[in-house]
């Protein structure tokens, strides 16, 4: 059987292009000014996994990448999203030709994963399936309530993501055993292992020394988080992922999460 773990083996890609602009307020002059005394920090920080009340889609252009300061590796998609169980994203960019216009399509039952080149579906139904967004949005809650107790969130000021006001949030674990931290975007870490300064041997060893979120100010959706990550040797890895463009609240209809493999693809289950 075809898994899908083998087919993503073969989605590492270089980045040919990086589109946008960050600019930057800071909290203040003074070092020992506070941020904001109207921010909660940890509010924020649960909202990355809990979003506003007001948020019922995400639509827009992501792009990740990893780089050693030599190698970066990456990609650029399109997705779109109603949490907290309907996602699809399809690769717009892609230096490797096996990974141009690859699908995942997710929902409350199913997962798909479409390779165009390879003329290959891989299909994967979780045992707990169907999926409630009630429930998922509980469990994610109780999860940022456990992080919180893992992590100090420090609230640094205000960026522009894809045109849009963030909130920018330094996460930082309270000691050693938690050092492998939480993402709430970076989500595939293949990246990093397929950079070539990264010994494989040692994987188990490296660990995040840095992270930041970066939090729509008015949907509290997450929009761009950076990951630092750092080797046995001290070598630094920087991950990111980010949204060029976004935007919020189109009216998906309930079609854009289902997907029908075409009828010349070979399909495998996964699992």
């Amino acid at each position: 059987m075809l898994s899908r773990r083998v087919l993503v083996g073969c989605c590492l890609v270089v980045l040919l292009l990086l589109g946008g602009c960050v600019s930057y307020t800071a909290p203040g002059d003074d070092p020992d000014e506070p941020a904001d005394p109207d921010v909660d920090a940890e509010s924020l920080f649960e909202a990355a996994f809990v979003h506003g009340d007001t948020l019922e889609d995400v639509e827009g252009t992501v792009i990740s990448e990893a780089t050693d300061g030599n190698q970066t590796l990456g990609d650029r998609e399109r997705i779109q999203e109603r949490p907290y169980t309907d996602r699809r994203s399809e690769t717009l960019e892609a230096s490797n030709a096996d990974r141009d216009g690859t699908v995942y399509v997710a929902n409350e039952t199913t997962r798909w994963w479409y390779y165009p080149e390879l003329q290959a579906a891989d299909y994967y139904v979780p045992a707990d399936a169907p999926f409630d967004d009630d429930e998922i949005r509980a469990e994610r809650a109780e999860t940022a309530e456990t992080e919180l107790e893992k992590h100090n969130i420090e609230y640094r000021g205000t960026e522009e993501v894809a045109d849009r006001e963030t909130h920018v949030l330094d996460v930082e674990a309270k000691n050693e055993t938690v050092e492998r931290g939480i993402s709430v975007l970076v989500g595939n870490t293949e990246y990093i292992y397929a950079l070539e300064t990264v010994d494989l041997e040692a994987e188990d060893e490296y660990r995040i020394v840095e992270q930041t979120l970066w939090i729509d100010a008015e949907y509290e959706y997450p929009l761009k988080e950076e990951v630092v990550w750092e080797g046995p040797d001290g070598t630094e890895i920087v991950m990111t992922e980010r949204f060029e463009s976004v935007t919020f609240n189109s009216g998906f209809g309930d079609e854009t999460f289902d997907f029908e493999p075409p009828d010349d693809v070979d399909v495998y289950e996964d699992g």
